[in-house]
């Protein structure tokens, strides 16, 4: 008889890998670079070479803003509202967005104003994706398919 010793956090890790993986499975790939045509191709003209680059990263971050979305909606399941799971993730999502825009700033130049409406379009891109996440994940913590 074998005997599996596992701690909480090694548990904790494996349900979060998996519920992730299972959210990930309705995200598209076309509807992430639809989104990110919409939001950023006013910002090409100031970064013709790195396109791909630049469009790589973007789907990076709203993978991640995406996950982290899901992973709040648990929150929902037991009763919080909208505003108080969205001041919850306010921190992370920051740092997503200001990530993403770090490294738009790597990638081209412009005047001022112009860098503060890219900087909007990231934190907009990174709440569409935030949301998206969160309706996914409500939807399956509704019908326990977590």
């Amino acid at each position: 008889m074998a005997i599996v010793l596992n701690n909480f956090r090694e548990k904790q890790r494996y349900k979060k890998e998996n519920f992730e993986r299972k959210v990930l499975r309705d995200l598209s790939l076309a509807n992430i670079k639809k989104e990110f045509q919409r939001l950023f191709q006013p910002f090409f003209q100031y970064s013709l070479l790195y396109q791909n680059d630049i469009e790589d990263a973007c789907i990076d971050m709203a993978i991640d803003s995406y996950l982290l979305g899901a992973g709040y909606s648990r929150f929902a399941y037991h009763g919080e509202t909208l505003e108080k799971i969205k001041d919850r993730s306010y921190e992370k999502q920051k740092a997503i967005a200001d990530g993403l825009f770090e490294y738009w700033q790597f990638w081209c130049w412009g005047t001022e104003m112009m860098m503060e409406s890219l900087h909007l379009c990231c934190e907009a891109f990174v709440h569409v994706w935030w949301m998206e996440g969160y309706r996914n994940g409500e939807k399956r913590y509704r019908m326990k398919l977590q």
